[in-house]
């Protein structure tokens, strides 16, 4: 196991003022400013897309959230697709090498009222692309960009830059954390018994060692519990929760060690714990991946820590 510790330190801080004149490495006169728009899935629809298949109900919400404040200076809103695709890239070296590439296309134009609901024409979209209908490998991402009233586009998406106002997640809307961007996995159907028995983890980033197998046990239609986690150092199970809408994985804080301060030789690092997890169920290849946040007694580590096992 990796050698993990506490650390608390107090920082003091010192405020000096002085006065200098730098000069910005690009012209201030070609700032722009944009417009935060938050984009979700609409409740009740379609959370992820089908191998060749285009039908389904897929709907967008748009919302300019209250921190957002005048807007007027934008002239109106575009949904712009960003699909990920990861392709063979053979080498003699490695024939079975493969490359992410993405492409992006603007797919519903001229959207002026807010908050408003907009219909995905996947079979639209997808022929935008070139392509007839989503295939395995493939994720497809919508986010926004903003026309300003002179015609200038904040864009929502590039490929240097990645999706555009992330530094805004710590921003609330309604009872929920901004969202910059909604995706779309392409997936195979969700079998969760396919899951249960024995499998192996592969990515353990807390305990470091592997691969080491579990195994899985289905205790309702939507959760899995998993024993063994940290090569068998977790005396208790780990149930997460998974949804059929957009096979996403969640799961609560949940003590995994009750004797974990052993591992430090420290009492006070007993119940080792597992919280705020995340992650995501890949049902073509029988694989899931989360990550979480750790704690003991003792306090919170930082970061989260990441697992992925399989069959």
């Amino acid at each position: 196991m990796k050698k993990v510790y506490l650390v608390f330190i107090t920082l003091s801080l010192l405020f000096l003022a002085q006065s200098c004149k730098k000069e910005l490495p690009f012209p201030t006169d070609e700032i722009r400013r944009g417009v935060v728009i938050d984009i979700v899935r609409t409740e009740g629809t379609d959370g992820v897309l089908f191998r060749g298949e285009t039908d389904g109900d897929f709907k967008v919400k748009l919302t300019i959230p209250q921190q957002q404040g005048d807007y007027s200076f934008m002239k109106h809103a575009q949904v712009v697709a960003v699909l990920e695709r990861v392709l063979p890239d053979p080498t003699t070296e490695n024939p079975e090498k493969t490359k992410t590439v993405r492409d992006t296309k603007v797919v519903v134009d001229n959207i002026t009222t807010f908050p408003t609901d907009v219909t995905l024409n996947i079979a639209d979209i997808y022929s935008k692309f070139g392509l007839e209908a989503p295939d395995l490998g493939e994720t497809l991402y919508f986010t926004t960009n903003a026309v300003l009233n002179d015609g200038y586009v904040v864009t929502g998406w590039t490929e240097q830059m990645g999706f555009n106002n992330r530094a805004f997640t710590g921003w609330r809307v309604g009872n929920r954390a901004y969202s910059y961007n909604v995706r779309y996995s392409v997936v195979c159907e969700l079998i969760l018994d396919a899951f249960v028995g024995t499998n192996t983890v592969t990515v353990d980033e807390w305990w470091g060692e592997t691969p080491y197998e579990v195994e899985i046990t289905k205790v309702a239609d939507n959760k899995l519990s998993i024993a063994g986690l940290y090569n068998g150092e977790a005396t208790n199970p780990l149930v997460i929760t998974i949804n059929p809408v957009d096979y996403s994985i969640s799961f609560d804080k949940q003590i995994l060690a009750p004797n974990s301060g052993a591992w430090w030789g420290n009492p006070s690092y007993n119940n080792f714990a597992l919280g705020n997890g995340t992650g995501i169920v890949d049902a073509c290849n029988t694989k899931i991946k989360f990550s979480g946040s750790a704690s003991v007694n003792a306090g919170n580590f930082s970061g989260t820590w990441a697992i992925e096992l399989g069959k």
